[in-house]
């Protein structure tokens, strides 16, 4: 079994790999962590919350920053 730890901003794309990586039989995702990208990280964790849900599992997310550390947001 390998184990991750899925790092995102809750993109579209990071939504498939999340679906993915909990669907895949060999992996368990221990957790997920948001960061403001895209959206800001509490939507991000909502969006991250129901991919979660669809897929049945009940894989803890934690809100990382919102902004970034070496620059201002555009």
């Amino acid at each position: 079994m390998r184990r991750f730890i899925i790092d995102t901003d809750t993109a579209s794309d990071d939504a498939v790999a999340i679906l993915m990586a909990h669907r895949w039989p060999d992996v368990q995702v221990d957790a997920v962590t948001i960061v403001a990208g895209n959206v800001p990280v509490e939507m991000g964790a909502k969006n991250a919350g129901y991919t979660i849900e669809l897929c049945g599992k009940s894989t803890p997310v934690f809100l990382g920053n919102p902004r970034p550390l070496l620059r201002e947001p555009s």
